[in-house]
Formats: C-alpha cells, structure tokens, sequence
C-alpha cells in the first residue's frame, strides 16, 4: 500500500505562504510609517513675476509631534527652498496623559528650519485644541517665523512681489475675519498680483470654490490614512470613506489646491502605503 503526506506538505505550504504575507504586509507599514517621501509639483502662472519663476516652496503639514530626529531638516534643505510654509497640526489634542508643553518638543525642528530657509505658519485644528495657542505664538515669534493669523505679507524678490496669505483653523476665535473676507481684501489692493493661501483644511473646493487667489496649499486629510492603487484615500479625517480630496493637486475652483499627505498621524489607524510626505511647490511663470 503506497501512502502519500500531501496533505501535510500542503499544510506546511499553506503556513509558509502566511508568514510570507504577514511579513510583507508588516514591512509595508513600518515602510508607511517611517520612510518620508518627496513630492515635487511644477504650478504655471500668467501673472507670476519672472523673479519668481522657479520659486521654491516646502509644505509642511500635520506633524503631529512625530519626531524624525536629523532626517526630516536634511530632507528638506535638499529641497533648496526659498521659503518653508508650515500649515498646521504640528501639535496634538491635549489629553491627561500630556506631560508638559508639547511647543517646546517642537523648538529643536522649528530652530533647524529657520535656518534652512524664511518660515511662515497657520494654524490646524489640533493647535487650538493643544491649550498652547499662546505659547505656541510667542515661541514662533521668538524665533523669526511668521505666524499668519488672517493676515498676508508681500514676498519680495529681484524687484518684484508676490502675496502669501495665512487664514486660522475655524477651531480659532469666533470672531475672527472669514477666509473670504481676507481674499478679497487682498483682491482689492493687489487685482494683478499672483496670491497665494495658506491653510489647515482640505475643504476649499467645496466651501470657497471661487476664492480670488491662485493658489492654496493645506494638509489635513493624512492622505486619507490608508491608500490603495487606483482607489486613493480610504479614510477622511472626518471618519468618511473615500474622501474627495486627500492628496496632490486639483484646480476645479477658480485656483490650484495643493494638498499634502502630511507628516504623522493622530488616529486609531495606521498610515498604510501612504508615507509621511514633504512636498516641493515650484512657481513657473506660464
């Protein structure tokens, strides 16, 4: 009588696949979690000035005190940015378990930054949620970099000037100026000017659609948390699915929205094949 093990060898074919798969799939989100990406976007524009033609911007976003040591400044000073745009959720929520100021933890960074290029910040969600929106001001004023609290400054280079404005998260005061309000202000005293928008939220395109700028760079939607080949973002920081605007660049309204995938991560799920990202925006004169 011939007796065969198939089964048995099936079995053991059957574990080895599993350990291979776990592993792959353990790989990946340690590779999600710790390997920071760079993503460059080249923006065209008829009424930037020629001395701006090739400026470089970093965009930052949603750190939420995520600590990458020497790696994330020698990243960005590869990017030789003109400017370093910070567009919040650098902190997180406060809760009991919080042991002292997280705006301190931040100094080494923000130190480091300042010294790679001028720094500008507005706030996300999370800042005014943190109870350190005070210290939080003084510290970035303390070390040069300008927290813009709907309010906007002219960037000048070579003779001619540009508009970075800077709106607060709707968690700021009540009574604070709307993000249009600002615009147009902007709109009336520079018509002609090329005008760019910092902010936290991804929800422009849907909220301002014909906003008088030409360009907003936000964070927020950690990229939709775990994304997925031809699908994109799985998950919206507002506990949806799927959201419409998780990543990258869209122009629907009448501007370019930037959207970064963002830094760190404050939910109860893990990023998945979504890499903490620094973008690069490019200004080109069209």
């Amino acid at each position: 009588m011939k007796i065969t093990n198939a089964p048995k060898r099936s079995r053991h074919r059957g574990l080895v696949v599993f350990i291979i798969i776990l592993a792959v799939i353990t790989l990946l989100f340690l590779d999600s979690r710790y390997r920071i990406v760079t993503t460059e976007y080249d923006l065209y524009y008829s009424n930037l000035p020629e001395s701006f033609d090739g400026y470089r911007i970093v965009l930052l976003s949603d750190l939420h005190m995520r600590d990458y040591g020497e790696k994330l400044p020698e990243l960005i000073g590869d990017q030789k940015p003109d400017i370093i745009v910070m567009t919040g959720d650098f902190l997180n929520v406060r809760t009991d378990e919080t042991e002292g100021l997280q705006t301190e933890k931040l100094r080494p960074l923000l130190i480091e930054l300042i010294m790679i290029a001028p720094c500008y910040f507005v706030s996300g969600n999370h800042e005014w949620a943190s109870g350190e929106m005070t210290e939080l001001a003084e510290m970035l004023d303390g070390l040069g970099i300008k927290y813009l609290r709907n309010e906007f400054v002219l960037l000048e280079k070579g003779g001619d000037s540009i508009v970075l404005a800077g709106v607060e998260d709707p968690n700021g005061p009540a009574d604070m100026m709307k993000p249009d309000e600002l615009a147009d202000i902007i709109a009336e005293n520079y018509p002609d000017k090329y005008k760019m928008l910092l902010a936290h939220r991804n929800d422009w395109m849907t909220k301002y659609p014909d906003l008088p700028v030409d360009t907003i760079l936000c964070g927020h939607a950690h990229g939709g948390i775990v994304r997925f080949p031809f699908v994109g973002g799985v998950f919206s920081t507002d506990r949806s699915f799927f959201p419409k605007y998780d990543a990258g660049v869209y122009n629907e309204g009448g501007y370019d929205m930037v959207l970064s995938r963002g830094l760190g991560e404050y939910m109860i799920l893990p990023r998945f094949l979504n890499n903490p990202e620094v973008v690069t925006v490019v200004l080109k004169k069209s």
